[in-house]
């Protein structure tokens, strides 16, 4: 049987609508619930289970597809309420937020909520308050922190460690390409849409050799190549940021295949803190 504890793959879908927070953004092409769906293939045929963090708005649009998501064996986290950065928010107006996701997830059928995951990777030094309001909720994990310079949000000293942060929550930052100056994301979003699959299983096989887990993230447009085109948000309306939105949608999946064709260790996100004994109280 291959080691649980070696080359560990933390596969996240991020599973938002954006036409949600797009004005008027109904009258684009509903597409979230087909994407899932390739994920889900994708999951099971290499039977997989992975991490969901789902925003409320889109719980609440589509509980069927929670329950499929659940009934596949998947973990379902949060991903917001209303998919509002946490630096527009204090933390009254947060654990409110962060309440109703847990409330309409639950409601939709996922059971056991552990993980929080804030929008747009919002989590910073200024932040960290988010997190005792996360253990009141009964939470017990986060991986919302980017650990670099980022024209949006970042923590550059935070480090590629998980922490337990407010001797409360286990942050686990997302796994980053280093080198020199230059420091990004590698396993999720544009990044990995963009990158050549020689530099990813570079940077796999680096973390790995480290005995770091691999830290990603995806969206359900990542794989979207019929989606219209349209000023995503929070990008704060960069042309440019906008165009490299649409860019390589067609490779991801098989990126992903040749990642899990590498004995990629794919897991949820919970089952990775209580393989590692992080939270004995799980």
């Amino acid at each position: 049987m291959p080691d649980i504890n070696k080359n560990i793959y933390l596969f996240s879908v991020d599973l938002e609508d954006v036409r949600l927070l797009v004005e008027n953004g109904q009258q684009y092409a509903e597409r979230v619930p087909f994407m899932t769906d390739r994920y889900l293939d994708f999951l099971a045929k290499h039977n997989c289970k992975a991490t969901f963090f789902v925003v409320g708005d889109v719980a609440k649009a589509y509980p069927l597809l929670i329950k499929k998501i659940v009934d596949g064996g998947h973990e379902i986290a949060c991903h917001s309420n209303k998919h509002i950065p946490l630096d527009k928010l204090d933390r009254k107006s947060f654990q409110t937020d962060l309440a109703e996701n847990i409330k309409i997830l639950k409601d939709a059928g996922a059971e056991n909520i552990y993980g929080f995951r804030a929008p747009t990777y919002s989590m910073t030094q200024q932040t960290v308050w988010a997190y005792d309001a996360m253990a009141e909720l009964g939470l017990v994990y986060s991986s919302s922190v980017l650990p670099a310079k980022n024209p949006l949000y970042g923590w550059p000293d935070f480090g590629s460690e998980v922490k337990l942060m407010n001797g409360k929550i286990w942050e686990l930052p997302i796994s980053l390409f280093r080198s020199g100056i230059i420091s990004f994301p590698f396993a999720g979003g544009i990044y990995m849409r963009m990158l050549p699959f020689f530099v990813i299983k570079m940077m796999l096989r680096k973390n790995w050799k480290k005995n770091l887990p691999v830290v990603g993230y995806i969206h359900p447009y990542d794989i979207d190549h019929g989606q219209e085109h349209f000023m995503h948000p929070g990008i704060n309306n960069s042309k440019l940021y906008n165009k490299l939105m649409f860019v390589n949608r067609r490779s991801l999946l098989n990126k992903f295949e040749k990642t899990a064709a590498i004995d990629a260790n794919i897991m949820t996100y919970i089952n990775y803190i209580n393989i590692q004994h992080l939270n004995s109280n799980i």
